[in-house]
């Protein structure tokens, strides 16, 4: 059986190319509006909080990987095709778009501000709010 392999792989600053596809990387940090870095451990449940930022992003583009960093609200993404938070669809994002991807996944993320949320994994309902509204959105410059 062969093996696959990952040797056309291309590292370059904030996108990733995988074969034919290229992946951009951002570290989305989950803030409340006062900018305190959210403690997201007891939400990274089915329709927790870790549930509804990975569903916001993937509105305009496919999630290919993600890693959690729950004390401190971080999370690592890597999103398929380059550019598909860029400026090509300005109305898709709320607020006034921006010129980076990073910039208008961040405006976007904001602009979700508070949001409904199971609290539990053994909520039945979405229980919780949670503020998001100073969530930080940043390129991940070194792989």
């Amino acid at each position: 059986m062969p093996v696959a392999s990952n040797n056309n792989a291309v590292f370059v600053a904030d996108t990733t190319s995988l074969g034919e596809v290229a992946q951009e990387y951002f570290t989305v940090v989950v803030k409340d509006s006062s900018a305190n870095a959210l403690d997201i451990d007891g939400n990274t449940h089915k329709d927790g909080i870790v549930d509804r930022v990975l569903q916001g992003i993937q509105t305009r583009g496919t999630l290919r990987y993600y890693n959690i960093t729950t004390t401190n609200g971080t999370l690592t993404v890597a999103i398929e095709r380059a550019n598909t938070w860029e400026d090509s669809d300005p109305d898709a994002i709320s607020g006034t778009p921006t010129a980076t991807a990073a910039a208008n996944l961040q405006v976007f993320l904001r602009a979700m501000g508070t949001v409904k949320c199971r609290a539990s994994s053994s909520s039945t309902s979405d229980d919780a709010s949670i503020d998001i509204g100073g969530t930080t959105v940043a390129v991940v410059s070194n792989l």
